[in-house]
């Protein structure tokens, strides 16, 4: 093998060589974006539940009167309308 044919089949492997450092480093920050975005989603997905829990209570015919006792509103019972009217 020639000098010149040597220098090149050395500098491929070289070239090669890094080409696979920086695309396992690329690997890696990717996964590492993906665990952290897979964990905010999680954590979203959590803050969701509880809004809809929160919301389901506040929706509760019990809690509405409540509420409307605290804001001192008057509250009755709803009164049924004949056919007449």
């Amino acid at each position: 093998m020639t000098v010149p044919r040597a220098l090149f089949v050395l500098l491929l492997i070289v070239a090669t060589g890094v080409a696979i450092v920086l695309m396992r480093g690329e690997s890696a920050r990717a996964a590492h974006r993906i665990q952290r975005l897979h964990g905010e989603s999680i954590e979203i997905e959590q803050r969701l539940w509880a809004a809809e829990i929160e919301l389901a209570r506040m929706r509760e015919p019990r809690a509405i009167r409540q509420r409307a006792l605290d804001m001192g509103l008057d509250v009755r019972p709803p009164v049924e309308i004949g056919p007449g009217r």
